[in-house]
């Protein structure tokens, strides 16, 4: 008997951040999609926790509800900072600020970075507007070349699908990735930890020094606490050799006194919900698509949690590609486009892992300004002898200043820019990340995100970029141009003190925008048709 069957235009394999975000801009550019995700539900428990501006920007544009969003997410003056203390509730030794995450933010971004767990944010994500199948193990697909069979187990039997594209947004261990013999370049295992996931309230324990991460510098309980809400959860996560030490060989009370050694209040109350081990990666896939194929978030990279890049960089990847396909299926984009997916997206994801693996090296630099060695006698006795000299404290005090870059990326996430056929360069000089990834410089240089300025309206310049089609975007009062007909193309007008002062335009200039908020073209207005017919295979008739 053969299984039942459904068209649909995108099947997206692994109902993660990305995975959803990839069915929300499906909805909104008119493409149908089916997430097929194996777990019963959303994420239970915490994991990835920094949801930076432009991941914020790209929920908007996708036509998300931001109040459930912001409501869920901690708030600064709670994750507005990373601590190394002596232990959890103890002696604060230097303190960083945690990203930009203040109301000054809002001169560069409608949404500035914000704190939410992971298995907060699915639940949000995964809404009745898209449909989200759990229980579905993907099991494999067919390419046919003009589509493909997309097979499932479903808790009622086998199941297929007859799509056009299959996402894989299915994780670090991606069964799609794995089905199509792509490999994943770099280090699969750099250091394993153990991640001891709890319920409590350490209000009382850390305030006034409330924050996000708290490194616990001694030797002998050394390990990162993570608040996912300092009276609710936390994670600590303890470098860990799971092939020497399973962690089912260990009872409950093991993880507890783990914790315990690394408060100064042992005695205040937790409870063990979760252990887990998680291998710290550095990779990124050989390629991004094979055929009707494509991969996406951790399934195309694995980068080491110091930068909080992972989900963002996933989330920027659906956006890039969403609307590329939406295009080649309505006509005005050629289907080889669509290998520009891989060409604009996996710079970013090397740089993104590059950077995160700096982050993850640099961190080395407090333990060598303490003299910690692999003695922990010796090394808690340096420590206490560090802390109780002027000079010796403040090398340490230096090593951590000098770890700002690591939670303070703004240039890292608003200002990539693209390159390639679907951006037509000016001859400006092309941003240096390893120059500015702290600094973020708004341009309206060709390839990147456009500026973000209020707009009258208490909109944003972001709002106007239409998500379907390119828009043409003109100073307010400019005289609209002609053969608009004869493209798939929306006109939008920018305020005149904007256009001049934000983006620092004449008004014989105008902007191609993609519907990525990517600008493709700046030039003069007489060139802009040029420039439409550079981009796109064939004008509309």
């Amino acid at each position: 008997m053969a299984s039942p069957s459904t068209d649909v235009d995108v099947v997206i394999v692994g109902g993660g951040p990305t995975g959803l975000t990839a069915a929300h801009l499906c909805r909104t550019v008119g493409l149908s999609a089916i997430v097929l995700e194996q777990r019963v539900g959303p994420q239970r428990s915490p994991a990835a926790h920094a949801i930076n501006a432009r991941t914020f920007e790209i929920w908007r544009q996708a036509g998300l509800e931001m109040g459930p969003v912001l409501a869920a997410a901690l708030s600064p003056d709670e994750a507005g900072r990373v601590h190394w203390v002596t232990k959890l509730g103890g002696e604060v030794i230097g303190s960083l600020p945690y990203e930009r995450q203040g109301d000054e933010m809002l001169a560069i971004t409608p949404t500035p970075l914000r704190n939410l767990s992971q298995h907060r944010l699915e639940p949000i994500l995964a809404t009745s507007e898209i449909d989200v199948r759990y229980q579905h193990q993907w099991t494999g697909a067919i390419d046919h070349g003009s589509e493909i069979i997309v097979e499932a187990v479903s808790p009622d039997g086998a199941i297929r699908f007859n799509a056009k594209y299959l996402l894989g947004a299915d994780g670090a261990g991606s069964a799609v990735r794995r089905s199509c013999d792509i490999e994943m370049i770099g280090p699969r295992s750099i250091q394993s930890f153990v991640m001891i996931h709890i319920a409590a309230d350490f209000r009382r324990l850390v305030r006034p020094e409330s924050g996000v991460i708290f490194f616990v510098v001694n030797p002998s309980s050394a390990g990162t606490f993570v608040s996912h809400g300092e009276d609710r959860e936390w994670v600590f996560m303890v470098a860990w050799d799971p092939e020497a030490q399973p962690i089912d060989a260990f009872p409950t009370e093991h993880w507890s006194e783990i914790i315990r050694s690394a408060m100064v209040e042992p005695a205040a109350p937790f409870e063990v919900l979760n252990v887990s081990v998680w291998h710290m990666s550095a990779q990124v896939a050989q390629a991004y698509q094979q055929g009707r194929i494509f991969l996406v978030g951790d399934a195309a990279h694995r980068f080491p949690p110091t930068g909080g890049l992972g989900l963002n960089t996933g989330v920027a990847d659906v956006h890039n590609l969403i609307w590329k396909i939406a295009a080649v299926e309505a006509g005005w984009l050629d289907a080889a486009a669509l290998a520009t997916y891989e060409d604009e997206r996996k710079p970013v994801a090397v740089f993104n892992c590059e950077q995160s693996l700096q982050n993850a090296f640099k961190l080395i630099e407090i333990p060598i300004a303490f003299g910690f060695t692999q003695d922990i006698e010796a090394s808690t006795h340096a420590m206490n002898s560090v802390l109780a000299d002027d000079v010796g404290r403040a090398g340490v005090v230096a090593a951590i200043k000098n770890q700002a870059i690591h939670f303070d990326l703004l240039g890292l996430q608003l200002g990539h820019s693209y390159e390639g056929s679907l951006v037509i360069p000016d001859g400006s000089d092309a941003l240096i990340l390893d120059e500015a990834a702290r600094d973020y410089v708004p341009s309206t240089r060709p390839g990147g995100r456009l500026p973000h300025a209020w707009l009258p309206d208490g909109g944003s310049t972001l709002d106007l970029i239409d998500p379907v089609v390119p828009t043409l975007l003109l100073a307010a009062g400019v005289e609209r141009p002609s053969e608009l007909l004869d493209f798939k193309v929306v006109v939008a007008e920018c305020p005149a003190e904007i256009w001049r002062n934000a983006f620092g335009l004449t008004q014989r200039q105008c902007l191609i925008v993609r519907p990525d908020q990517h600008i493709a073209y700046r030039g003069d207005i007489s060139r802009w048709s040029d420039a439409m017919r550079n981009l796109m295979s064939a004008p509309t008739q």
